[in-house]
């Protein structure tokens, strides 16, 4: 097919809404581009139906890894690996993707995460540098450069019509005024800042300097968000989800129907193009959940204390959780594009920040990543008792996205297993 220069512009502003086209990629070569899915979920997996026994090419799958069977060839698990002194409890939850270290420490700060520095590598090619979505009350796994949480997105028919729904003409107008009012309120907020900064202790001068750039990073966002803002949203068939009966989001404790429905947006995210990074996180709840043979809360269960009823309930929710991953994986594998699947230009990374969530461990964390073009179909095990930092595991992640990494927070260099 041949396009002239004409037709392409005349139709340059459709095709910025529409999915990656091989038709028009750079140099007429058909390769899509590159995009990162995270996926945190804060109750842990039981590690003896997690982990294989056995390392290598050969292993034995899992009792978890087994719902997975046929991705077996599109997958790489680890075992050995965690953040090195992050230290016990939920806290731990804030470094998963940053692999800051003791949380639970008095005047800890966060740094970077792995998806917002892969986000700042992509921003300006899709309409949302980074999304981040959560099953409920919000996400602790996004941290913008100063540290600051980045707030994540709770409520799927809003997600869906962000990403999808066209505004009317004045709804669009009334848009760009609060864009506009945000960058009046953000000049202001920088000359007092400036004016303050004259009258304060050094200390307090660094926080001042930390929380002007990151004013400047907003103000690059509402930049961004303005010139996207005219430009026609992709179109898909997936019906709106809502948040009404019998929606998983009508009920607190469907915390495995609400991350099925983020994981479907997650897909039709980067399907369409409209970003290339997002991490989900799957919060667990105290109630009990709408499974058959599930009677007690999952929180509950995942503190087991080695009882055997309770694990087995317990594997009962982790097993549906790891069916739901599986239809995630399904989804992008049978999306093609260039010749491949989304599912070979998508890196997949599942897992959490407890490897023994009944005593609130954090060493051995069960970590699985699929797809992306890597050689898979191994598993990876470290040492158990002197782990990996998984940081190192991101430094491979950051530098297939397109990042020049040789150091991500704890983690330097790359695990040169992961081909």
């Amino acid at each position: 097919m041949k396009t002239n220069r004409r037709q392409f512009l005349r139709a340059s502003s459709t095709l910025l809404a529409l999915p990656w086209l091989e038709t028009f990629a750079e140099g007429g070569s058909p390769t899509p581009p590159k995009r990162i899915i995270t996926v945190c979920t804060n109750f842990g997996l039981y590690g003896p139906s997690f982990f294989p026994s056995t390392a290598g090419a050969d292993y034995e799958m899992s009792e978890y890894l087994q719902v997975l069977k046929d991705f077996r060839n599109d997958f790489t698990v680890f075992s050995g690996i965690s953040h090195p002194d992050i230290g016990g409890d939920h806290a731990s939850e804030s470094c998963f993707l940053t692999s800051a270290k003791r949380p639970t420490q008095p005047g800890f700060r966060n740094t970077v995460s792995m998806d917002v520095l892969a986000s700042q590598h992509a921003a300006g090619a899709t309409r949302f540098p980074l999304l981040t979505f959560s099953t409920l009350n919000g996400s602790p796994l996004s941290y913008t450069m100063t540290g600051a949480n980045i707030p994540a997105l709770t409520t799927p028919s809003q997600i869906y019509a962000k990403m999808f729904l066209a505004g009317t003409k004045a709804e669009m107008e009334k848009e760009l005024q609060r864009l506009r009012s945000g960058h009046s309120l953000l000049d202001n907020m920088k000359e007092r800042l400036g004016d303050l900064g004259r009258t304060v202790s050094k200390h307090d001068q660094q926080q001042l300097a930390d929380y002007a750039e990151a004013v400047r990073e907003m103000e690059k966002q509402l930049v961004a968000e303005e010139a996207w803002i005219h430009r026609p949203k992709p179109t898909v068939t997936d019906p709106q989800p809502t948040e009404g009966y019998p929606s998983p989001f009508a009920d607190l404790s469907d915390s495995i129907g609400r991350a099925k429905i983020m994981f479907q947006l997650a897909k039709l995210a980067v399907q369409t193009d409209s970003t290339r990074v997002v991490s989900v996180f799957i919060r667990g709840s105290d109630a009990k959940p709408p499974i058959n043979g599930v009677d007690q809360g999952h929180h509950d269960l995942s503190h087991h204390g080695r009882s055997e009823e309770k694990i087995a309930k317990l594997k009962i929710i982790e097993t549906v959780k790891m069916n739901a991953f599986r239809e995630l994986l399904t989804g992008l594998k049978e999306t093609k594009e260039g010749g491949g699947s989304l599912l070979d230009s998508t890196q997949v990374l599942i897992g959490s920040n407890l490897g023994d969530a009944s005593g609130h461990g954090t060493s051995n964390l069960p970590i699985l990543l699929a797809g992306g073009g890597y050689k898979h179909g191994r598993h990876i095990a470290g040492d158990v008792s002197k782990n990996t930092p998984l940081a190192k595991l991101f430094v491979n992640m950051l530098q297939r996205f397109g990042v020049e990494a040789g150091k991500f927070g704890s983690g330097e260099g790359t695990i040169d297993a992961l081909i």
